[in-house]
């Protein structure tokens, strides 16, 4: 089988995809280790368990879809879900990421200064949700808005300037759902603050 005859089936699979994967395409190891000497593949690094990761575009920058197939459990908060549905306007200056307490994570990565909150169980789920990556090569675990918002009075590592900019953000936004974010506030303990600007400005 020749290398031209595999590159349609590159395209079947995500710009990051396990040896697995590729096997349910019909690429075994031995042709990924053809097309990575061709130059059409590249090894991106081992997911959780010791899974073989691979780029199907080798020059692919997509480091939260790299760090959600190593860590499953990993979910984007924090100042970091803010940027991500426009409540901050800022660049990442770290990454923050929640997992459940127990959940063990490096926070060793070669781009970012990653924050690893530890939350509880009955914490951990609360505003969970999916999308799609930026290069819309995978899907990523991040919380909602409303979850982004409770983490943001939460975590000290948020300034006083982006918590009250990401509230005034949340209420002239399309997606804004003060009852929901009500909801939030009551199954957290000590958001007082939040609790009064959102009375406020939900009226």
């Amino acid at each position: 089988m020749g290398i031209e005859s595999l590159i349609p089936r590159l395209f079947k699979l995500n710009a990051i995809f396990t040896t697995s994967e590729a096997k349910d395409v019909g690429i075994s190891k031995y042709y990924l280790n053809k097309l990575v000497n061709a130059g059409e593949v590249a090894r991106f690094g081992t997911g959780r368990a010791g899974v073989q990761l691979w780029s199907n575009e080798n020059l692919s920058n997509d480091d939260f879809l790299a760090i959600q197939l190593r860590y499953p459990k990993a979910v984007i908060s924090g100042q970091t879900a803010l940027t991500w549905w426009h409540l901050i306007d800022r660049q990442y200056t770290y990454l923050d990421l929640t997992v459940p307490r127990g959940y063990s994570v490096s926070n060793d990565f070669d781009k970012y200064i990653v924050t690893i909150h530890h939350v509880d169980s009955q914490y951990y789920p609360i505003g969970l949700t999916s999308v799609r990556t930026e290069e819309d090569s995978g899907s990523l675990n991040i919380y909602n808005p409303e979850r982004a918002l409770i983490d943001a009075f939460r975590f000290k590592t948020i300034t006083e300037f982006d918590r009250n900019q990401a509230v005034r953000n949340y209420f002239q936004s399309d997606f804004c759902d003060s009852l929901k974010l009500s909801r939030y506030i009551n199954q957290f303990p000590g958001l007082s603050d939040l609790q009064k600007i959102t009375e406020v400005l939900s009226h």
